[in-house]
C-alpha cells in the first residue's frame, strides 16, 4: 500500500533557532533547518581620513538623485583628485536610499596592472546579493543576465572606480530604476551618455580650502602655521588633494621642520621633473619629498611594490621577494600608510594609490634590473608554492607532476575550504602571476602554475580563466618538453567543453591524446581518450565517444586503478543511455560495476552520481519502481554535496521515473526544478536544459518555458 505524504508547505522565511518539518509520512519526519541569513552588502571602502568642502559637487549630487531616475554619474578628475572620496562620503550619506546593498569594485584604470574580468565582478556581486556559488553560470553574458534580473526593481547603489572605457561599465549597470551608480574615472567616458549619465567634474581645491585641508592634518600640540604659510604651500601643491594630504602628514611627522624650507624643496624638486603639467608637478615634487624622507629598507620596500605582479598584496609575498623576515615587511608598510603612499584595503591588505603607483615604477626603473628581475622571481615563486599548498589541500588525490609539490607545508590551510577561499582571493594575483612569469619568459613557472591552478579555478565558475591558464600552462610545457604539456592540453579540453566550445575541446584533446600516445604514459592516455569523448558526448555524438571509452577502460585496467575503472565504466554507461544508442541492458552493465566499486572505495559522491545514471537504465528497462529506489537512497547524499549541475540531474531524473509511474503531477515539478537547476548551471547545461523543456512541455505544462 502506497503511504500516505503529508507536506509541510508553508512560505516565508524565520530567523533564529527554528525547527521545521519538511516531508512528514506515516512513520517519518524530515527535518529542515532553517535558512542561513543573507547579509545586505555594504562594500563601500573606508572614508578618508580628511575632509573639507566640496559642498557644491555633494550638492550636485543631490540635486541629480532627486532629478535622475536612476541616478548615474561618472565622477572625471585628476588622478588623486579626490573622486572616490566623494563618491564614497555621498553615498554613506544616503545609505539609507540603498537598502538592498552598496557594491564596489576598482577596474585599476592606471595602476599599471589588468583589469579585473567582468564575469568575476559580477559573481562577487551576485555571490554579495545572495546568489549562491553554484547557481553562478560560466559565461559572462549569462552572469549579466542573471545580474539584471537580480537587481531588477532593487534599490541599491553600485560604486565603479578607475574606468578606463565606457564599455568596462555598461555591463555593470544594474538593471533597476530605483537604484544608483557612480563611476570615477580620469576620463569623461562621453560613451555612457547614451545610458543616462550626467557628469560631475572634480578639480582642485582653491588655496583657501588647500590651507584648510593643511590645518586638519597638523597635530594639535605642534606650533600652529601662520596663514600665510598654509596657502603659499597649498599654492605649491596647486591645491591638489592628494599632493596636500602627503604634504601634511609629512609636517605632521616632522614636527620641528620649517615650512618655508619644505615649500622652497618642494619648488626645486619640481623644477627638476620633465612632468609639464602643474598638477602633476606638485604630485611628483611632493612624492619625491616623501621618498627621500624614508629610511633605506623603506625605500627598498616602496620601490619593491613595482615587481609585485598583482592590484593588492600582503606583507607575505613582499618578504618573500626581498628576502626578509615579514615582521621586517610589516613595519615597513605601517610607514608607508602613515605617509600616505599605500593605503589599507582590508586586513593586513594593500594597494597603492594609482598615482603613486607611477611614482614607483619610475623609481624602480632606475635600480640594478638584475636585482628587480630576482625580486620578482621571488614574489612569484612564492604565489606558486603557496597556490601549490592550497591545491594539495583542495585535492590531495591526483597524480602531480611539478617539483614545487615536493616539500610542501600543506599546514598552512586547515581544511579544503580555507584553500579554496584563499585562492579565491588571490585568484587575480595568481593568474597575474603566470602572466608575468610568461611575459618574462620564466618557461618553468609558467607551467608548473597551469597544475596548480587546476583544483582552485575549476570549482569556482571560471571557466574562461581556466581556459587562459592552461593554455598558457600546455604551450610553455611544449617549449620545455616537459610532460605537463598533456595535462594542461587534457585541462584546457574540459574548460572548452564547459565553455560550450566542444569541436576546440575535441581538437585541443586530440592533441593530448598523440601526445600522450607518444609518452607512453597510460595515466595520460586514459585521461586525454576520456575528456575528448566528453567531448564527443557534450557534442551530441556518443558513437564518436565509445572506442575513446573503451580505449580509456583498457588503460586504467592496466594500471589497476580502481577509481579510473570505475569512472571509465560510469561514462561508457552513460554513453550507452544516450537516445541515439539507447541499450538498456549494456548501460545497467557498466554502471553497475561503475556503483559497486565507487562503493568499494568509499567514494559516496561518485556512487550516488552513478546512481543518477543507473536509475534511467532501469526506467528504460521497465524497472520504474526500483528507480525511485535507488534515486531515494542517494537523494541526501546529492543534496549535502550543494552542486546546482548534480542536483539538476537528480530532478531530471526523478521527472523522468514519475512519467513512467505515470504520475504527471510530480514529474511536472521536478522538470520545472531541473530547468531551473541547469539554468543557473549556465550555458554548458543548455541541451539538457532544452531536452528537460520539452518533456515537461510533452506533459501539457501550461508554465513559461524560460
Amino acid at each position: 500500500m502506497k503511504k500516505a505524504v503529508h507536506r509541510n508547505t508553508v512560505s516565508g522565511t524565520v530567523y533564529g533557532q527554528v525547527v521545521q518539518a519538511r516531508t512528514v509520512t506515516a512513520d517519518t519526519i524530515v527535518l529542515n533547518s532553517s535558512e542561513r541569513r543573507v547579509l545586505v552588502p555594504r562594500q563601500l571602502p573606508p572614508p578618508t581620513r580628511t575632509w573639507v568642502d566640496r559642498a557644491d559637487e555633494l550638492d550636485r549630487l543631490d540635486r541629480l538623485l532627486t532629478t535622475a531616475d536612476p541616478t548615474r554619474v561618472v565622477v572625471t578628475g585628476l588622478g588623486g583628485v579626490g573622486k572616490t572620496g566623494l563618491a564614497v562620503r555621498w553615498l554613506d550619506a544616503h545609505h539609507e536610499l540603498h537598502p538592498d546593498g552598496v557594491l564596489h569594485t576598482d577596474l585599476n584604470g592606471w595602476s599599471g596592472h589588468l583589469p579585473p574580468v567582468t564575469g568575476q565582478v559580477l559573481a562577487g556581486w551576485l555571490r554579495a546579493l545572495g546568489v549562491a556559488a553554484d547557481d553562478l553560470p560560466g559565461e559572462a553574458a549569462e552572469l549579466i543576465g542573471l545580474y539584471r534580473t537580480v537587481t531588477a526593481g532593487k534599490a541599491i547603489a553600485v560604486l565603479v572606480d578607475n574606468a578606463r572605457s565606457a564599455e568596462q561599465v555598461r555591463p555593470l549597470i544594474p538593471a533597476t530604476t530605483r537604484g544608483t551608480i557612480l563611476v570615477t574615472s580620469r576620463r569623461r567616458l562621453t560613451g555612457l551618455a547614451l545610458a543616462g549619465f550626467r557628469h560631475l567634474d572634480l578639480g582642485c581645491f582653491p588655496a583657501a580650502t588647500g590651507a584648510a585641508l593643511l590645518a586638519s592634518l597638523l597635530d594639535e600640540d605642534r606650533q600652529p602655521l601662520g596663514e600665510d604659510l598654509l596657502h603659499a604651500l597649498a599654492a605649491r601643491c596647486h591645491g591638489h588633494p592628494l599632493a596636500l594630504t602627503i604634504a601634511g602628514a609629512h609636517l605632521s611627522a616632522h614636527p620641528q621642520r620649517d615650512p618655508a624650507r619644505l615649500i622652497a624643496r618642494l619648488t626645486r624638486l619640481a623644477e627638476a621633473s620633465a612632468a609639464g603639467d602643474p598638477y602633476e608637478l606638485s604630485i611628483e615634487g611632493v612624492l619625491q619629498m616623501t621618498y627621500e624622507d624614508l629610511d633605506a629598507t623603506t625605500a627598498r620596500l616602496y620601490r619593491s611594490l613595482a615587481e609585485h605582479p598583482g592590484p593588492e598584496f600582503t606583507a607575505e609575498p613582499l618578504a618573500a621577494g626581498l628576502g626578509v623576515p615579514v615582521t621586517e615587511v610589516e613595519c615597513g608598510l605601517a610607514r608607508l600608510v602613515e605617509a600616505n603612499l599605500v593605503t589599507e584595503t582590508g586586513d593586513e591588505r594593500y594597494r597603492p594609490h594609482d598615482v603613486v603607483g607611477e611614482h614607483m615604477r619610475a623609481l624602480a626603473g632606475e635600480d640594478d634590473q638584475t636585482e628587480r628581475l630576482a625580486v620578482r622571481r621571488r614574489m612569484i615563486d612564492w604565489y606558486l608554492r603557496r597556490a601549490a599548498e592550497a591545491d594539495k589541500v583542495i585535492n590531495p588525490f591526483p597524480r602531480r607532476f611539478s617539483d614545487v609539490y615536493v616539500g610542501l607545508d600543506t599546514g598552512v590551510f586547515a581544511d579544503a575550504k580555507a584553500a579554496l577561499d584563499w585562492a579565491e582571493i588571490e585568484r587575480t594575483n595568481i593568474l597575474a602571476a603566470q602572466q608575468a612569469a610568461a611575459d618574462q619568459g620564466w618557461t618553468e613557472l609558467v607551467y608548473q602554475f597551469g597544475e596548480v591552478l587546476w583544483n582552485a579555478l575549476r570549482p569556482n565558475y571560471t571557466a574562461g580563466e581556466l581556459v587562459r591558464s592552461q593554455v598558457l600552462g600546455a604551450d610553455a610545457a611544449a617549449d620545455a618538453g616537459h610532460i605537463l604539456e598533456v595535462v594542461c592540453r587534457i585541462r584546457q579540453g574540459f574548460g572548452e567543453t564547459n565553455l560550450g566550445d566542444h569541436e576546440a575541446a575535441i581538437v585541443t584533446c586530440t592533441i593530448a591524446v598523440e601526445r600522450a600516445a607518444e609518452l607512453g604514459d597510460p595515466w595520460l592516455q586514459s585521461g586525454a581518450l576520456s575528456t575528448r569523448a566528453r567531448a564527443h558526448l557534450k557534442a551530441d555524438d556518443p558513437r564518436a565517444a565509445l572506442p575513446d571509452l573503451h580505449r580509456a577502460l583498457e588503460f586504467a585496467e592496466e594500471m589497476n586503478d580502481a577509481r579510473s575503472i570505475a569512472l571509465r565504466h560510469r561514462r561508457l554507461g552513460e554513453t550507452a543511455l544516450h537516445p541515439k544508442i539507447a541499450d538498456a541492458r549494456l548501460a545497467l552493465h557498466h554502471l553497475r560495476l561503475a556503483a559497486s566499486m565507487f562503493t568499494g572505495i568509499g567514494d559516496d559522491i561518485g556512487h550516488a552520481r552513478t546512481v543518477l545514471h543507473l536509475a534511467r537504465a532501469l526506467t528504460l528497462n521497465g524497472q520504474a519502481a526500483e528507480a525511485v529506489s535507488e534515486l531515494v537512497a542517494i537523494e541526501q547524499t546529492v543534496r549535502d554535496y550543494g552542486s546546482v549541475g548534480y542536483l539538476a540531474d537528480l530532478c531530471t531524473a526523478l521527472g523522468e521515473v514519475h512519467v513512467a509511474l505515470g504520475d504527471t503531477a510530480e514529474a511536472r515539478r521536478h522538470y520545472g526544478q531541473a530547468i531551473d537547476c541547469y539554468t543557473a548551471a549556465g550555458p554548458g547545461a543548455d541541451k539538457s536544459k532544452a531536452a528537460v523543456i520539452d518533456r515537461r512541455d510533452a506533459l501539457g505544462c501550461d508554465q513559461p518555458t524560460a
